[in-house]
């Protein structure tokens, strides 16, 4: 046990020779103080701002204007103009501009009406005497919707 007493203390004792016996480190010398220049800073053209609003907003459709002979294109698989406004007493034709067969089924005042199948390229016509607002859809197809509104 005395040995590894004996030992231990050695040791420490080499250690403490050791560091007192290093050189001692010179400092290092200072990084050299950088002298501020006055450059300008590069500038970029601005761009245009776009909101989010304005990119998830879509545009609001087209105003509806009175034909004098109201025609609408029955299209695979849509209504052009989706939306038509017509005087009392005009006469709406839905032409089937499409490949596949299409109807017309509408209700308003006055009840309801349907133009029955139509082939690729045939037509349906219907007269509107009162005034409201008469909604339709191709029962084939229901989402495809229109809609007339007539106005005095």
């Amino acid at each position: 046990m005395i040995f590894f007493r004996a030992a231990i203390l050695a040791v420490m004792a080499a250690l403490v020779v050791v560091m007192l016996t290093r050189p001692t480190a010179e400092p290092s010398p200072a990084p050299p103080t950088l002298v501020p220049t006055r450059m300008p800073l590069p500038t970029l053209v601005p761009e245009a701002i776009v909101s989010r609003v304005s990119r998830q907003t879509p545009a609001p459709p087209p105003p509806s204007t009175p034909s004098p002979r109201p025609q609408v294109e029955v299209i695979d698989y849509g209504f052009s103009p989706q939306q038509m406004t017509v005087r009392p007493g005009a006469t709406v034709t839905w032409t089937n501009d499409g490949n596949d067969g299409h109807d017309v089924t509408g209700s308003g005042p006055g009840g309801d009406w349907r133009s029955g199948p139509l082939a690729p390229s045939e037509r349906y016509t219907r007269e509107f005497d009162l005034t409201g607002t008469f909604d339709y859809v191709c029962t084939i197809h229901p989402e495809m919707r229109g809609q007339v509104i007539v106005q005095s």
